[in-house]
């Protein structure tokens, strides 16, 4: 009965808008005692889902809202949460049960804007609301959210329904896959930075990030579902890889280490990552570690930009190790990167760069035209956020 039960559950198409509900099988945290960061590691079990993944892969996760804050919205909003809503996908249901796991409250719509403005007759609100005014109204939005905009305008009232109707519905957040798939069959790994600070007197918690790192336990289920993706580990077995992956940049990476040593493949593999410090931010480090005595890794170069006198990323050791990594390029290595898109991918782009022009004999244009070709040859790939 079992078997087809299981049997039955694969051939469901599960997807973005029909999400498996996967097993929480593990999650812990990956900082050490002292860290001024928290990073979870998942491992979820897809049996029975019929997903499968590649490494390079990500899931979507569909988070829900910590009731604390919506809790908050409705005193804001003076209601108490059993008043109906009508939700074009879900039909009639609570206002409490919408805002808990359908709508988005951590940030500023511009629709929202553009309400408080017409009820409140706040004449700044509604210049920022105006067509053109994007750059100011992103000005104005970064560090609030919703709850924020409602309570900064006290006399304005909103129904359920047209306070529902403001709001952005909520968006599954994306995370690569942290796991190899022959390596851990049924299975996938996600690496996540769980996000939380003070602001304007209140605490502010990362939707997804929390939902992952606290309201969803082992033992719990997480709806998800798979996100293909063109970042892509080389098609030679035998292609030597150089792999950028600072922070939770580094889950692909381990999915493609993890694989690799699975299928036997034995080219050479490069892994720079970085964080704050060694003693508690070095994530997988043992695993890494244990690549490394393995032969799996050839090379490990470590950044800490919390220890010593000056600050180290990743692309300072790329290039003080610039004169090697021209000779792996030059044998055919494929490069990655994975992370900050705003200033780690564009400082790493930019050391490469420098790499090629100074290694390679090449001006800008001629280091530009070789970059360029290694990304037509997909030699060069980022997956960046």
């Amino acid at each position: 009965m079992a078997v087809q039960e299981s049997e039955a559950a694969a051939k469901v198409a599960y997807s973005r808008n029909h999400p498996f509900m996967a097993p929480v099988l593990r999650n812990v945290n990956l900082n050490g005692p002292g860290s001024a960061k928290e990073t979870r590691h998942l491992e979820l079990l897809l049996e029975g889902s019929g997903i499968r993944y590649e490494c390079g892969d990500s899931l979507g996760v569909f988070p829900t809202n910590d009731s604390e804050l919506v809790d908050l919205a409705l005193e804001a909003l003076k209601s108490s949460g059993e008043e109906l809503v009508v939700d074009p996908q879900w039909g009639t249901l609570p206002l409490r049960a919408a805002l808990l796991r359908r709508y988005e409250l951590n940030n500023v719509p511009p629709n929202l804007v553009r309400a408080v403005a017409e009820r409140s007759g706040d004449t700044k609100l509604a210049a920022l609301a105006e067509p053109g005014n994007q750059q100011a109204l992103e000005a104005y939005a970064d560090g609030r959210d919703s709850i924020d905009l409602i309570l900064e305008h006290p006399a304005m009232r909103f129904s359920a329904q047209e306070f529902l109707g403001c709001l952005r519905r909520m968006r599954p957040r994306l995370y690569s896959i942290a796991s190899g798939p022959t390596a851990n069959p049924g299975r996938a790994h996600l690496t996540v930075a769980v996000v939380r600070y003070e602001h304007r007197g209140r605490s502010r918690l990362g939707v997804a990030s929390t939902y992952l790192a606290e309201r969803i336990g082992e033992g719990g289920y997480a709806p998800v579902f798979l996100h293909r993706s063109k970042f892509r580990m080389p098609e030679d077995g035998m292609a030597p890889m150089i792999m950028v992956g600072p922070g939770t940049g580094v889950a692909p990476f381990r999915a493609f280490l993890q694989e690799r040593e699975a299928l036997g493949h034995g080219g050479d593999n490069w892994l720079f990552f970085g964080d704050q410090r060694g003693a508690t931010d070095f994530l997988y480090g043992g695993e890494f570690e244990a690549m490394r005595q393995r032969g799996v890794l050839k090379r490990l170069s470590l950044a800490w930009s919390r220890e010593g006198s000056r600050k180290v990323y990743v692309q300072h050791l790329m290039l003080e190790a610039g004169a090697e990594i021209w000779a792996w390029l030059e044998r055919g290595a494929h490069f990655y990167v994975c992370g900050d898109a705003e200033r780690m991918a564009a400082e790493v782009d930019e050391a490469l760069r420098e790499i090629v022009r100074v290694h390679g004999g090449r001006d800008a244009a001629g280091a530009a035209e070789y970059l360029e070709a290694m990304k037509k040859a997909r030699r060069y790939q980022r997956d960046v956020y």
